[in-house]
């Protein structure tokens, strides 16, 4: 995802206004069909980790620095991590995103788009891709290629941990419609485009893979990275990579 211009930052005002003690707005998702749903709350990006899911905190008990958070947030598992004493790089597309990390406390920040840049300063013992950030690429074959340039600046052993969602499971008429759109045009079944829109603030349009269950050891094959483990939780699933 293209570096956010701050103008243009519905995610990272909504993170600065919960922050900030602001009034909050409604933070709503849309998708090129014109379909709008609310997404969700900028309080859920400075939940607590006895709210997260017991996956993803058991996930990150058996994390090592250093740690490389992609799309961080609000820094949530950066902060984390960091207070148990480990190296971690939180990395975002969106400036406010980054200046909620730093103001939380997150002492090393980075404004990048991953998916064309990665940092190559050490080599990374685990990456995080969590709030469906496993397909923020934004194809099959760009997810494939993140697979592939993460393996290049990882430790021996590395893991990555993400998660993803699969939409076929969802049965709303308008899902299905778009899904049946994306195959008729040659695209994956997966590909989404999506924008954020915060008062009157909107998010550039930007590309999500959500990976289907059935997909994931395709995705994965060939890219350097192992399937370790995979939960699966209605449509969102879970997974846990090993660098090969």
């Amino acid at each position: 995802m293209s570096i956010v211009s701050p103008d243009e930052d519905a995610f990272g005002r909504a993170l600065l206004d919960y922050l900030e003690g602001q009034p909050p707005k409604p933070l709503i998702l849309e998708t090129d069909s014109g379909v709008g749903t609310p997404a969700m709350p900028a309080s859920w990006f400075f939940e607590n980790p006895e709210k997260w899911s017991e996956w993803e905190f058991s996930a990150l008990q058996a994390a090592e620095g250093p740690v490389l958070d992609l799309g961080a947030g609000a820094g949530r598992a950066s902060l984390y991590l960091q207070e148990r004493g480990l190296s971690v790089t939180a990395v975002d597309s969106s400036p406010g995103a980054i200046e909620v990390c730093k103001r939380r406390g997150v002492e090393d920040t980075r404004l990048l788009d991953f998916a064309e840049e990665l940092p190559t300063d050490q080599l990374w013992s685990t990456i995080l891709l969590l709030c469906g950030n496993f397909g923020l690429a934004g194809s099959w074959d760009a997810t494939r290629q993140l697979l592939k340039d993460l393996n290049d600046v990882c430790a021996e052993g590395a893991v990555i941990l993400a998660d993803t969602v699969d939409p076929t499971v969802m049965t709303d008429k308008d899902v299905k419609a778009y899904q049946e759109r994306m195959v008729a045009q040659g695209e994956y079944i997966g590909n989404v485009t999506l924008r954020l829109v915060y008062g009157g603030i909107v998010n550039p349009w930007w590309r999500l893979t959500n990976v289907l269950i059935a997909d994931v050891l395709k995705i994965v094959d060939g890219t350097g990275w192992l399937l370790e483990d995979h939960l699966i939780g209605g449509m969102d699933h879970y997974l846990k990579l090993r660098r090969e």
